[in-house]
């Protein structure tokens, strides 16, 4: 039973299941074997497989890192229950498996820092992002202009026009009320803290394009919208990056494996000995 075997199973190959299940479920051993010879067959096909001198290099490195002599290595195998013919056949198709999912599988996986950054978000829903600098456009309604209710009203009514799909531009073109109006709305770029807290506390977790609700500030109604905005990465992401892109690879690892050998599988003749 090569379950019971220290480094006989392949955890790649285990996919999602566990490995107390793939002891004592014939189905599940039934598929492990499967994934094993298909596999197998792949390394045969792209040319992966390893010369013997290859295995002897890996027995010796496995040697020196566990700093045995190649007598202690051998009375060691010995010990897991392997002949030492046993446990270099197994090693090499380890090796050729790792050379396959290296070249098919990991090699095709793209995992960029927003992926890195989203997954973080993800962990951390708390956390919020330090913005160096805000471009923004506005449409303004001056409660001096009648009452501040008939402002309110004016706000609400482009707003809902603004909803229904009219464009932020054609709606800050007609009714902005800041005499000092830019086209579209135009404010400026500006950094954190150097506008109204209202306007900034309402957009701070507006994404690039998207437009707020009604903002009331001491001069008066705003709906803004964010035409753009430069985030500084926080060093608690950047010191934990790396880690957390190796998480997703083997996540995506996982999932792109089981993809392949489902796709495999459905024109594969598979005979287990």
């Amino acid at each position: 039973d090569r379950t019971k075997k220290d480094g006989a199973i392949d955890d790649a190959l285990i996919l999602d299941e566990k490995i107390d299940k793939l002891k004592s479920d014939s189905k599940s051993q039934l598929d492990y074997l499967i994934r094993e010879k298909l596999v197998e067959s792949e390394v045969k096909k792209l040319n992966l497989t390893l010369s013997e001198d290859r295995v002897d290099s890996e027995m010796t490195t496995l040697a020196k890192r566990n700093q045995m002599s190649k007598t202690d290595l051998e009375a060691y195998i010995k010990k897991q229950g392997y002949s030492l013919a046993e446990y270099r056949k197994a090693l090499k198709a380890r090796l050729e498996r790792q050379s396959f999912f290296e070249a098919e599988v990991i090699s095709k996986l793209r995992i960029t820092d927003e992926d890195a950054y989203s997954e973080f978000r993800a962990q951390f829903p708390k956390y919020k992002p330090v913005v160096n600098e805000f471009s923004i456009a506005q449409i303004y309604f001056n409660p001096k202009k009648g009452s501040g209710s008939e402002a309110l009203t004016r706000a609400e009514e482009t707003l809902s026009k603004l909803s229904g799909g009219e464009s932020f531009e054609s709606l800050a073109n007609k009714y902005n009320e800041d005499p000092r109006a830019n086209k579209d709305g135009y404010m400026g770029s500006f950094k954190s803290g150097e506008f109204l807290p209202e306007i900034e506390a309402a957009i701070s977790s507006l994404d690039k394009n998207q437009s707020s609700q009604i903002i009331k500030s001491k001069i008066g109604f705003h709906i803004v919208k964010v035409l753009d905005k430069k985030i500084t990465q926080d060093p608690q992401f950047l010191k934990i990056k790396e880690q957390i892109k190796s998480a997703l690879v083997e996540k995506n690892f996982k999932r792109q494996l089981k993809n392949w050998f489902e796709s495999k599988k459905q024109d594969a003749y598979i005979k287990i000995n």
